[in-house]
């Protein structure tokens, strides 16, 4: 019985004493880190004007998305990076407490890490991949974007998880997709910079093109300079109408509006149905 005690007070309870250290600094290092990044999305970016003078903004400041969003995409990445980095160094020193010899085992995962290298290069492409879509911020968790190789789409949607060997992305149908990084060789991101809206309006022969230009000119500006269209419209960047295209059934007349990030659709079919509604009170014939 003394013996059993002396045993489980020995490198069993080392071992659950290294186990709940090792859990106890994950939830630790998460918080903390989770902490961190909250404080940076919430920081103010300096600024530098013409003349070079450093400026902070202090107080409320509105919030920067896409830096939001890849705070968010490292977040995950670190917090995952810490939880593998814990649970190796806990399992190694788990074995030394059992009188494991861990050197062999490092020196056999060094062999098979060369064999792997050779044996697994499409895992060491994912992998780089990843790594240079993080660094150069090609996109980040809540972006569309459009995910192809060479003459093909891979998928599009949401992004919902950015790792360095695969990125998750749920489409319009709610489908969760799961593309390897080293796969993607072109990237379409609608959320960064600026979306545009295209509305083409198809009009019946007969009709008087110039009247009709500007007609929707004056209607498609009006409508973007509406308060419920405050937060999806670039003001600064007035909209478009041209002729587009011409033939014997009809005449089209595009209108080409900037939007922000992602709200492109939501602007065309706000313009759609206005047009359409203008047009019919006005009796004007579409195609």
């Amino acid at each position: 019985m003394s013996s059993t005690i002396d045993y489980l007070s020995g490198a069993p309870l080392r071992a659950g004493i290294i186990i709940a250290i090792g859990a106890v600094t994950v939830v630790v290092a998460r918080w903390v880190l989770g902490r961190i990044v909250r404080r940076l999305s919430r920081a103010p970016l300096p600024t530098v004007d013409t003349s070079g003078r450093f400026t902070v903004t202090l107080g409320s400041v509105p919030d920067d998305h896409a830096r939001v969003r890849r705070l968010k995409t490292l977040h995950q990445l670190l917090a995952s990076v810490i939880t593998v980095v814990v649970a190796v160094v806990v399992v190694s020193m788990v074995l030394s407490e059992f009188g494991v010899d861990i050197a062999p085992l490092i020196a056999s995962a060094g062999v098979v890490g060369v064999a792997l290298a050779f044996g697994a290069q499409s895992l060491v492409s994912d992998l780089l991949a990843g790594l240079f879509m993080l660094v150069e911020n090609q996109y980040n968790v809540g972006d569309r974007v459009e995910l192809g190789a060479l003459g093909s789409t891979l998928a599009n949607g949401t992004i919902e998880e950015v790792g360095l060997r695969v990125t998750t992305l749920r489409d319009d149908d709610g489908r969760l997709w799961y593309v390897r990084n080293g796969q993607i060789l072109r990237v379409a991101n609608e959320s960064q910079g600026w979306s545009l809206a295209v509305v083409d309006v198809a009009l019946a022969p007969e009709t008087e093109i110039s009247e009709a230009r500007d007609l929707v000119q004056d209607l498609v500006t009006s409508v973007l300079a509406e308060p419920s269209l405050a937060d999806a419209v670039l003001p600064d960047r007035p909209p478009t109408v041209r002729v587009s295209d011409i033939s014997a059934t009809s005449a089209v007349l595009q209108v080409r509006a900037h939007a922000q990030p992602g709200q492109n659709q939501r602007v065309a079919s706000v313009l759609r149905r206005r047009l359409y509604a203008e047009f019919t009170s006005r009796g004007i014939k579409l195609a």
